[in-house]
């Protein structure tokens, strides 16, 4: 069932190498035997302690439907010897067999059994599987339940994952790791802070860029760091050019307004000399009227044109005014556009000066618990720094294939069948395992 396919591949590559016949005729045989054991794998394979779920129908022409055998029907274990003891029938080896040859087994039996014309159907699936086992250096060796696709780094995480077995030092190991943790955390965000102060001094200072202290500028070669930085200046210029855009539609709308009124000026000016006119023509037409030179229609007419003239005169004069205060307004818009960026930023700033007292009290009692732990259990502590520079874990299987019990090297994603043993022990870097592995 299970095979190690790095070994097979490079076994094909080596042969093929030496470009011999009788090399590439291996290469065969080894390409050929890792095809059969894929293929072989696709199919589970039946063990001790398997439950599985039975159910017999068979067919009656008779009375035109199918018929259960109850006492065939139910969950049964494969015993320590590989077999199923089931009723009627008697002992059915299961051990090392498929579902599909286990039923056809049973189907068999009970035809010969009791001496059917047609095969009864059996239908046999898995109830349970047989459990696999953990030891070595976990935190809670013993049997588990298995489950399809169950992965080596999933079986060790049920036993409590690798390390020490003792329970009070592996709390006080996990205590220390979150602590250091936690400082590494808080240190992080205390320079996302500070990067973040950077960014609202500048725009309190109405500077063009923001100028980052040197605690940050000296570390940006690290990449978070260099995360840190770049965000905030995007930010910065981001907000400065929305600000910058919104005074420049409202200085292009000041022009405008600015150019409004000096037309209007112009047209004031224009119907102040056409109203001149109108009262020099009024007053000559008066004069001609009482000498009788002229009709009355006529100085009705030089009226009705110095009352519009004048009418006109004073829509001017309004219009102005109402552009002069569109003016005003404009400039109180602008000033309300920087206000309000400032106003964001102050109230930025504040909320940062609560986040900072926040981080520093959180640092301060994450180094006193750290500082706490490291007198109390100094052991534990060192522990953890001699695990991670002097040794490491390997994690081996052993596996009973094709009646043999054999011993493989696997790593974190590879699959668990139900059976295995899992052993997790401790080396030093460097040292050789001798494990054996599988053809």
């Amino acid at each position: 069932m299970s095979f190690n396919i790095e070994h097979h591949v490079r076994a094909i590559r080596s042969l093929l190498g030496r470009r011999s016949k009788a090399c590439l005729l291996a290469a065969v045989s080894v390409l050929a035997s890792l095809c059969g054991h894929m293929a072989a794998a696709q199919d589970y394979l039946l063990g001790p302690q398997d439950v599985l779920r039975i159910r017999v129908f068979e067919w009656r022409p008779s009375t035109g439907a199918p018929f259960e055998w109850v006492p065939l029907t139910g969950e049964f274990v494969i015993s320590a010897a590989g077999n199923l003891s089931l009723p009627i029938i008697g002992t059915v080896p299961a051990a090392g067999k498929t579902l599909e040859q286990v039923s056809e087994s049973i189907g068999e039996r009970l035809q010969n059994q009791v001496g059917l014309q047609k095969r009864p159907n059996a239908s046999v699936e898995i109830a349970s599987y047989r459990p696999f086992f953990v030891t070595g250096l976990v935190a809670t060796p013993g049997k588990y339940s298995f489950s399809p696709g169950l992965t080596v780094v999933q079986a060790v995480s049920m036993a409590g994952g690798i390390g020490p077995v003792d329970s009070n030092l592996i709390t006080l190991q996990r205590d220390a790791l979150s602590g250091r943790g936690e400082i590494r955390a808080l240190e992080a965000e205390r320079l996302e802070l500070v990067a973040r102060q950077a960014r609202i001094d500048a725009i309190l200072n109405n500077d063009p860029e923001i100028k980052f202290p040197a605690e940050l500028t000296s570390r940006k070669a690290e990449p978070g760091v260099a995360r840190m930085l770049t965000e905030e200046e995007a930010l910065f210029e981001t907000r400065l050019r929305s600000m910058e855009t919104e005074i420049g539609s409202l200085n292009q709308a000041k022009v405008l307004a600015a150019n409004q009124i000096s037309a209007l000026k112009e047209k004031a000016v224009s119907l102040a000399k056409q109203i001149d006119m109108a009262n020099k023509d009024l007053g000559s037409v008066n004069k001609l009227v009482q000498q009788g030179l002229t009709v009355s229609a006529r100085q009705l007419g030089a009226n009705q044109n110095l009352a519009d003239l004048e009418s006109r005169n004073l829509d001017v004069s309004l219009a102005i005014l109402k552009t002069q205060q569109d003016l005003a307004k404009v400039d109180q818009d602008i000033g309300d556009v920087r206000n309000r960026y400032r106003i964001n930023a102050l109230t930025e700033a504040a909320e940062l000066r609560d986040r900072f007292a926040s981080n520093a009290k959180k640092t301060e009692t994450a180094s006193d618990l750290l500082r706490n732990l490291e007198v109390r259990a100094p052991a534990a502590v060192a522990a953890l720094e001699e695990d991670k520079d002097t040794y490491s874990f390997t994690t081996s299987i052993n596996r009973v294939v094709d009646g043999s019990n054999e011993s493989l090297i696997v790593s974190d994603n590879d699959p668990v069948l139900p059976g295995d043993v899992i052993r997790v022990e401790r080396r030093q870097r460097g040292a050789q395992a001798s494990v054996a592995d599988s053809n």
